[in-house]
């Protein structure tokens, strides 16, 4: 049997995803351009299946989006199957090396854009949604990112000099390296510094954390549960909510940590632990 299951994914893109009940089957969906401020972005559009709603596979080639392009109606003929599938459009701005200095961007809606090696010198972005968008090698010289979100942006290799951008745009996972800052000073975060915004983003997994510092380190809300972070130095670190159910804190030290209670966290092994108030655990 196949189900539909949903109109669209994605944000900012006025998709609707209809069925032609004939044989084979027959989805579609129209892409049209979408306001930015004054620029106009078609998304690029890539049906997807799935037969649990947790892993999804693509179905044929994504549609293209761009700049301007003129509306489209994609259809694609889906086969019968045994079982149930679900299927969803999602949608993406893909822009890398586009030409959009000077122009007037603002609210727009650019979260998880490619926009790698793009010219945006002067472009007015403020208040636009930029959450988790590529930046890199961008150029953003003279830009306006007043109220700007920037969370999990990646600005490797990007020109800020002289932009518009509030003190307070340093979001915990906004990687910097080799980034040139509005004041013309050149950022690269340490290896330290990358490790804490892999944490925020997603825990790291592949990481091997056993035997790091973390001394004075702000880990609030990272999510650490089950990881073996046996001798760990937390000392002075801050660990208000961070999550530590089933986590190994064999010989580790957490002397002057703040936020720690072993009772919030089921299962968290303590043997041989500095605790915060300087005690060792059995």
């Amino acid at each position: 049997m196949v189900t539909l299951f949903s109109a669209a994914l994605g944000q900012a893109a006025d998709l609707r995803l209809t069925v032609e009940r004939t044989d084979p089957l027959e989805l579609s969906w129209e892409t049209a351009p979408t306001a930015h401020g004054s620029v106009y972005i078609t998304r690029v559009t890539q049906l997807e299946a799935s037969t649990d709603l947790i892993h999804w596979q693509p179905l044929g080639q994504a549609q293209p989006g761009g700049l301007r392009p003129k509306p489209v109606k994609v259809i694609r003929t889906i086969e019968p199957t045994a079982g149930f599938r679900y299927y969803r459009v999602r949608s993406h701005v893909f822009l890398p090396n586009a030409i959009l200095a000077n122009h007037n961007l603002v609210a727009a809606d650019l979260r998880g854009a490619n926009l790698r090696g793009a010219n945006l010198a002067n472009a007015d972005l403020a208040l636009a949604k930029l959450d988790g968008a590529d930046l890199t090698g961008v150029n953003l010289t003279g830009a306006n990112l007043s109220e700007a979100v920037l969370g999990n942006v990646n600005f490797t290799d990007a020109d800020l000099t002289g932009a518009t951008i509030a003190p307070w745009h340093h979001f915990p996972e906004t990687v910097y390296h080799n980034t040139t800052l509005p004041d013309g000073t050149v950022k690269t975060d340490s290896p330290e510094r990358r490790l804490l915004i892999r944490l925020y983003v997603d825990s790291a997994p592949e990481v091997d954390l056993a035997g790091r510092d973390f001394s004075g380190w702000d880990l609030r809300g990272v999510e650490l549960q089950n990881r073996n972070l046996a001798k760990c130095n937390f000392t002075g670190a801050d660990l208000r909510n961070i999550k530590l159910a089933g986590a190994n804190l064999t010989q580790a030290n957490l002397r002057g940590a703040t936020g720690f209670d072993p009772a919030e966290h089921e299962g968290v092994i303590l043997h041989r632990t500095t605790l915060p108030d300087g005690t060792i655990s059995d």
